[in-house]
C-alpha cells in the first residue's frame, strides 16, 4: 500500500498559529499564576511548568510547518472530502531543509564532476531519480545550481563545448535524456514549494534572461518538457517568453550554425524560438494554456496562430496545446468568470476562425488532427451553426441549455459560423483520420437526436392509446390495434413526428457540408476505386449500429468510443455495392441517414407492432419475415447495412420504397432529401 498522508491545510494553518500565540503566552501566563498561588501558599506544580509547554510547543512549530510545505509542495497531491490533501510520502528522503541542502551539495558536485568530463554515467541519474518527488532537495538542488549553471550543465551533457562532429548521436543520449528528465522533474517539484520550501522569486527570470541563446533555449524547453509546475511560476514564465519572443521575433532567413546548435548530431532540436520553448509545457498543463492564450492583455493566441514562424515540426506542438486547453475542461455548472469550460468554448471560437484563414493553415500544416479532434468535442455547436447563416463572430454559448435538442443540460458552447467551418474543414479532410474523426462525431450526435426524438414520439403514442384505451372499454384487440396504428401513422404527421422530421432535415445538412467540405461529393474527384472514398462508404453503413448513448450524457465523451466502432468496421474493400445511386458521396451519405433514421424509427417502434403485422412493419410481408432469405431484421431491430447479405439488402430496400412504409416514414424520407438540397443552395462553393 502506497504510504499516504492527510492533512487540511486550513485547519494545520490555524493550529500553528495558534501554538505560535500560546507558546508566546503561556510562559507569561506561567508566571503570573505561579506568583498568585505562592501568595496563597497553593503551590500545585513544580516551578516552569507552563514556560516548558510553551517551549515544546514552539519547538514542535517548525516540524508541523514542514510538514504541511511538504505536502503543498508535492506536485501529485490529491484531494480528499472535508478540505484534506493526500500526498505519497515515500519520495520524501531529506526530512528537513538542511537535510535536504547535503544531499543536495553532494549529488550537485558529483554532477558538475561528470558533466565536466564528459563520464556522467547511469548510477549517477539513478541517485538523482530517487529524489525526483523529494520538494527539501529539489529546491535545495536548484538552489546549488543556479539557472545559468543549470543550462550550461544541460548543453555540455550532450558535449556542446566539443566540435559537432564529436557530439553524440541520438542512439548514444539514453543517460543524457534521463538526466534532462529528471531536472525537469525537480524543478516541477520545487516550482510548487512554499515556505522554506521556495525557489526564489526571480528564478524564472533568471532561467530564460539568456533565451534567445540556442544552447539556452534548448536547456529551458527541455527543463519544461516534463516537469509537472506549479500554475503560477509556469504562467508566469510563459508570459515572460510571449513578451521576449515579441520583442525579438525569429527570423527564419538566418542560418543556423551547427557549433551553435544544440542536442545529439543528427537531430534538430527543433524549433528554439521563446514561445518554442514552451509549447509541450503548455500542452501537458491546459489551465495553464487556457490563462495564457485568454490573457486579455498580450491576446496572444493570434500570433501564435498566424504570425509566429514555427520550425521542426512545432506547430503540431501548439496543435497539441490549443486542443488541450480546448478539450480538457468542459462544464456549465460555474459562471463565466470561474469557469474553465467557458474558457475552453471561447478558444475553440478563436482558433476555429483563425485557422479558416489561408495564412494559419499555410502556418500550421500539420495541426488537422488536432482541428479535428476539437470538431468533434464540439460537434453539437458545429451542427447548430452549420444551420445558421448569421456571421457570428467568436464567443460563447452561454445559454442555460445550450443544444436546445438534446435531452440534459451541455456544456458551455462554442459560436462558429457556417463559412468558417466549412473551411476548416476542407483544409483539415486533407488528412484522412481527421475526416473519418468528424464523421464519426456527426453520426454519433445524430444517431443520438433521433433516438431521442423516436422515444418522444414513441410516449405521445402510448399515451394516446391509452386515452383512446379508456374511451373504447369495450374494443377488441383488432380494433385496439387498428386505432394504435392510425395513431401512429397521424402522429408522424404532425407533432413529434414533425420535430423528427426537422431533425432529419438539419442534420442532413450539416452531412452535406461535411462531405462536401472532404472534396469527395463528385463521382469525378472520387471514384469508387478511391481508397478514402470507399473508406467513407463502409463507415456510412456501419454508422446505423451505433449506440446513441445514454440521454443527458455530454456527447463529445463518446466520440472516443464511436469512433473505434466505425473505424474497426472499415475494411475498404471493392464489395459490389447494391445501390444504385451510392456510386457518389452525396448518394452513400443520403443513404447513410435514411439508414439511421428507420433504424431509429425501428428501435422505438415506430413503424408499428411486429406481432400484429402492422401494414407499416417489414412482418407485414411473408418475404421480409424471420425464415425468408429476405430477413433483414435481427433482434427486433433493422440490421445495419454492411451487416445484410445480398438478399437482406434488396429486401430492405425494396420495403423502404413501399408506398405502405411511407405512411409512417415518407416525412422523414423527403426531409433527407430536402436537408441535402438546401445545404447545396446555400453551402456550396464557400471554403473550396
Amino acid at each position: 500500500m502506497t504510504p499516504s498522508v492527510g492533512i487540511d491545510p486550513a485547519l494545520m494553518t490555524q493550529l500553528i498559529n495558534g501554538m505560535k500565540r500560546a507558546s508566546h503566552t503561556l510562559p507569561d501566563v506561567g508566571r503570573q499564576v505561579e506568583q498568585t498561588l505562592t501568595t496563597l501558599g497553593v503551590p500545585l506544580w513544580g516551578p516552569g511548568h507552563l514556560s516548558s509547554i510553551g517551549r515544546q510547543m514552539n519547538d514542535r512549530i517548525p516540524s508541523l510547518q514542514g510538514r504541511l510545505d511538504l505536502i503543498l509542495a508535492t506536485p501529485d497531491r490529491r484531494s480528499g472530502t472535508g478540505g484534506v490533501l493526500w500526498a505519497d510520502e515515500s519520495g520524501w528522503l531529506s526530512k528537513s531543509p538542511a537535510e535536504g541542502m547535503a544531499s543536495a551539495t553532494t549529488l550537485a558536485a558529483e554532477i558538475r564532476t561528470k558533466i565536466t568530463s564528459h563520464s556522467l554515467d547511469a548510477q549517477t541519474v539513478a541517485e538523482l531519480e530517487r529524489h525526483k518527488s523529494d520538494p527539501f532537495f529539489a529546491v535545495a538542488f536548484l538552489t546549488m545550481i543556479p539557472p545559468r549553471e543549470l543550462t550550461s550543465l544541460i548543453s555540455r551533457a550532450y558535449s556542446a563545448d566539443l566540435p559537432p562532429s564529436s557530439r553524440p548521436l541520438l542512439y548514444d543520449t539514453a543517460i543524457q535524456d534521463r538526466f534532462l528528465t529528471m531536472l525537469s522533474t525537480l524543478l516541477g517539484t520545487a516550482s510548487h514549494g512554499v515556505g522554506r520550501t521556495r525557489l526564489a522569486a526571480d528564478y524564472a527570470d533568471r532561467l530564460i534572461e539568456d533565451i534567445d541563446h540556442p544552447q539556452n533555449a534548448f536547456a529551458v524547453k527541455r527543463l519544461l518538457q516534463d516537469g509537472d509546475f506549479d500554475h503560477a511560476f509556469l504562467l508566469a514564465l510563459v508570459r515572460k517568453l510571449h513578451d521576449k519572443d515579441l520583442a525579438h521575433p525569429p527570423d527564419l532567413t538566418l542560418p543556423r550554425d551547427p557549433w551553435t546548435l544544440p542536442g545529439p548530431r543528427d537531430v534538430s532540436p527543433g524549433d528554439l524560438s521563446p514561445l518554442g520553448t514552451a509549447l509541450i509545457a503548455l500542452a501537458h498543463h491546459p489551465a495553464v494554456a487556457q490563462d495564457f492564450f485568454t490573457d486579455p492583455a498580450r491576446k496572444p493566441l493570434a500570433y501564435l496562430m498566424r504570425d509566429h514562424p514555427w520550425l521542426g515540426g512545432a506547430d503540431t506542438d501548439l496543435g497539441w496545446a490549443i486542443q488541450a486547453a480546448t478539450t480538457e475542461f468542459r462544464d456549465h455548472d460555474l459562471p463565466p468568470g470561474g469557469s474553465r469550460g467557458y474558457k475552453s468554448a471561447l478558444i475553440a471560437s478563436w482558433a476555429l476562425r483563425f485557422w479558416s484563414a489561408p495564412k494559419t493553415q499555410t502556418n500550421l500544416p500539420t495541426t488537422r488532427p488536432h482541428l479535428a479532434t476539437i470538431l468533434t468535442q464540439y460537434i453539437s455547436d458545429v451542427h447548430r451553426d452549420a444551420q445558421s447563416f448569421m456571421d457570428k463572430r467568436p464567443g460563447v454559448e452561454t445559454d442555460a441549455n445550450t443544444d436546445k435538442d438534446l435531452v440534459g443540460g451541455e456544456p458551455y458552447g462554442a459560436k462558429f459560423n457556417a463559412r468558417n467551418l466549412k473551411q476548416v474543414m476542407t483544409w483539415a479532410f486533407e488528412d484522412d483520420d481527421a475526416f473519418r474523426k468528424v464523421i464519426a462525431a456527426h453520426g454519433l450526435y445524430a444517431a443520438r437526436m433521433l433516438d431521442e426524438l423516436a422515444g418522444t414520439i414513441a410516449a405521445e403514442v402510448r399515451a394516446e392509446v391509452m386515452v383512446w384505451r379508456e374511451s373504447h372499454p369495450g374494443a377488441t384487440r383488432q380494433q385496439l390495434d387498428a386505432a394504435r396504428q392510425d395513431i401512429l401513422e397521424e402522429r408522424m404527421s404532425r407533432s413529434g413526428g414533425a420535430e423528427f422530421a426537422r431533425a432529419a432535415r438539419g442534420l442532413s445538412v450539416t452531412t452535406w457540408m461535411i462531405t462536401d467540405a472532404a472534396n469527395i461529393s463528385g463521382i469525378e474527384q472520387a471514384k469508387a476505386e478511391d481508397a478514402r472514398f470507399s473508406a467513407f462508404k463502409e463507415m456510412t453503413e456501419a454508422v446505423v449500429g451505433l449506440a446513441p448513448g445514454p440521454p443527458g450524457k455530454f456527447i463529445g465523451l463518446l466520440v472516443d468510443t464511436a469512433k473505434g466502432e466505425l473505424f474497426g468496421k472499415i475494411k475498404t474493400s471493392r464489395e459490389e455495392q447494391a445501390r444504385t445511386d451510392a456510386n457518389d458521396a452525396l448518394g452513400a451519405a443520403k443513404h447513410m441517414f435514411s439508414d439511421l433514421t428507420a433504424a431509429t424509427m425501428m428501435r422505438h417502434g415506430l413503424f408499428g407492432d411486429a406481432s400484429v403485422p402492422a401494414r407499416t412493419h417489414p412482418y407485414h410481408h411473408k418475404d421480409f419475415s424471420p425464415g425468408a432469405n429476405g430477413h433483414f431484421m435481427a433482434n427486433g431491430e433493422i440490421k445495419p447495412w454492411d451487416q445484410m447479405n445480398a438478399d437482406e439488402r434488396e429486401s430492405y430496400d425494396e420495403w423502404l420504397h413501399l408506398n405502405a412504409t411511407g405512411r409512417v416514414f415518407g416525412r422523414p424520407d423527403e426531409a433527407i432529401e430536402a436537408g441535402f438540397e438546401k445545404a447545396t443552395d446555400y453551402h456550396a462553393g464557400s471554403g473550396s
